[in-house]
């Protein structure tokens, strides 16, 4: 079996003894970014550093492809591969569309399928220029260990439902947005008054952006009884508010799903923003979830919101530094979407103000939340 491939079998064989990457104590797979040598400070500069980390992404993938015998369900392995591939020809087609003579991965026609994708990858990374290979040599790890996140989660699903695959085509995942635009997201919140989440909102605003919160049961009813309605309104004035149910655990497989959530509804639609006139988004915890539970958002008239940029600021061994790498890396990649950030913790607050930095002139839009 290819090593790459190896080292797979072994995490997802640990990972179908515990869904979630946290209780199971799996490494995420982080990086500062900090050897790209060019601001991204145009859309044309954007798209430069863009084409290089879809060729670095495609070539780890490719590579990776020689294995085989990965533990898991494989058809939902083969069908996120496909749905992967589509999004990468898809996304380097967008990025070459300001190439200019001479640039880096601009040579030859625009790949139109995979294998014309991964030929133009391997061309470019091997006369990649001199004062980039720094930058190779920090991300091609990166990737690395980054497939092996995507390909667990797809070994698990269906078994294990997470944000790697939709159940249903209403579910929203941020590739529904247009090019250069993203959505962020934050889960678990509030704190307790004057915590992350309030130096995080303070923040936002400084910003003009406005971000989706999603709030746990518990944390909710601990700052409302802390405070009150009125303030819980103020605290996310122009945000937008919606759940992440009762209690942070599967929805797929806890039985009082559906009713710790609507009984959560309730209370929570009473402490909406000015402005937002019902609750109509909601995101499971883990990304878990079953199609009773779709059915009875679709009942309530609710959204069922994913992610497809995933920060890992949760996990111990990140930084501020590392998660805003990751997330600049995985926009670069993926080029829109739904970014998810937890107002639980502080590499939120720390990451944010240089992914916002180093986008300010690239094209990147930063989605209204109350547009959606």
């Amino acid at each position: 079996m290819h090593r790459s491939f190896r080292i797979l079998a072994a995490l997802l064989c640990t990972s179908l003894l515990a869904p979630s990457a946290q209780a199971a104590g799996l490494k995420v797979s982080l990086t500062e970014r900090s050897q790209w040598p060019s601001p991204l400070s145009s859309p044309q500069a954007f798209d430069v550093a863009s084409r290089a980390e879809i060729a670095a992404f495609t070539e780890v993938m490719a590579a990776a492809d020689a294995g085989t015998d990965v533990p898991g369900d494989a058809a939902s392995v083969a069908k996120w591969k496909e749905r992967m591939r589509q999004v990468l020809v898809e996304n380097f087609a967008r990025a070459r569309e300001t190439c200019a003579t001479g640039a880096p991965f601009c040579e030859g026609a625009v790949p139109k399928d995979w294998d014309a994708l991964v030929t133009a990858s391997r061309a470019g990374l091997a006369k990649l220029p001199a004062e980039l290979a720094p930058w190779y040599a920090e991300q091609k790890p990166f990737y690395q260990g980054y497939l092996y996140e995507l390909v667990r989660l797809a070994g698990l699903f269906p078994k294990v439902t997470s944000e790697i695959l939709p159940l249903s085509p209403s579910e929203r995942f941020g590739l529904e947005l247009p090019d250069r635009h993203f959505l962020l997201t934050f889960d678990d919140g509030p704190t307790p008054r004057g915590g992350e989440t309030d130096t995080l909102l303070t923040l936002l605003r400084s910003e003009g952006i406005h971000a989706a919160f999603f709030l746990l049961g518990n944390n909710y009813e601990a700052r409302r009884k802390a405070t009150s309605v009125e303030q819980l309104r103020a605290l996310y004035a122009g945000m937008c508010v919606g759940s992440h149910g009762q209690e942070h655990r599967s929805h797929a497989s806890w039985e009082g799903a559906v009713a710790g959530m609507q009984s959560f509804h309730s209370r929570l639609a009473e402490s909406l923003p000015e402005g937002q006139a019902k609750l109509t988004l909601f995101r499971p915890p883990y990304g878990q979830r079953n199609p009773e539970l779709l059915q009875a958002l679709e009942r309530s008239g609710m959204k069922n919101v994913l992610w497809n940029i995933d920060s890992q600021d949760w996990h111990s061994s990140n930084t501020g530094a590392k998660a805003a790498g990751r997330v600049l890396s995985l926009m670069l990649l993926w080029r829109h979407g739904t970014v998810l950030f937890h107002d639980i913790h502080p590499r939120a607050r720390e990451a944010l103000p240089r992914i916002w930095r180093e986008t300010r002139g690239s094209g990147v839009r930063w989605v209204d939340c109350r547009a959606e």
